[in-house]
């Protein structure tokens, strides 16, 4: 484990508050903990990360992530001295979870009306009121939680039009795209959230 460590990077840890999740680097490793600092955590951000607490973690490796559970040793400020796992899991890119998803979906045509359906790590899909072209690259901001969200580029792979319209009476196209230009710590954010939205789901039934 302290060998994937160090060779991982753009890590994101997430507590059982999904909302202060956030971004760290590590500072030092050991046989049995590693330390991590979080520098964009807000103080009320930081009040979800007591010792004790159980955290995930993930990571970008190379041919996917890395996930694992773990647990918070110590907290000194910003800085957290993390258990080293036992185990963990490699998520490969063929094994991005689709999920259903409502949140906001914005290109950079302002003006076009963007119905989201579902997410993935991978991509997208979406209802649109104009059409796209497939192959091209369109820019889009993506609004997982209220403060986060991912930028990426969004590549069609499939467009048909639909029988439903705005309100306007203009034709909605469902658009499947995957994701293109988009970086590590994003990616991240968004398995994650497709992870917990699983997780959400299963726990309903």
């Amino acid at each position: 484990m302290k060998e994937l460590i160090e060779k991982s990077k753009d890590f994101k840890i997430i507590p059982q508050n999904f909302q202060s999740a956030t971004v760290f680097e590590v500072k030092n490793i050991a046989e049995d903990n590693f330390v991590v600092e979080l520098p964009l955590a807000s103080e009320s951000e930081l009040g979800d990360y007591a010792s004790s607490a159980e955290v995930e973690i993930f990571g970008s490796c190379e041919g996917g992530l890395v996930y694992f559970v773990t647990e918070i040793l110590n907290k000194d400020g910003k800085t957290l001295t993390v258990k080293m796992p036992e185990s963990h899991r490699s998520i490969q890119r063929r094994e991005y979870s689709r999920v259903d998803f409502s949140g906001r979906v914005e290109f950079d045509n302002k003006d076009m009306t963007v119905v989201s359906k579902d997410i993935s790590a991978g991509g997208l899909r979406v209802l649109v009121d104009a059409m796209l072209e497939i192959g091209k690259e369109y820019p889009v901001c993506v609004t997982l939680t209220n403060n986060m969200s991912i930028s990426a580029g969004l590549q069609p792979i499939r467009i048909s039009e639909t029988d439903k319209k705005t309100e306007s009476g203009a034709p909605l196209f469902m658009v499947s795209g995957r994701f293109k230009s988009i970086e590590s710590v994003d990616r991240i954010a968004l398995v994650q959230y497709s992870f917990k939205s699983l997780m959400e789901a299963k726990n309903r039934r």
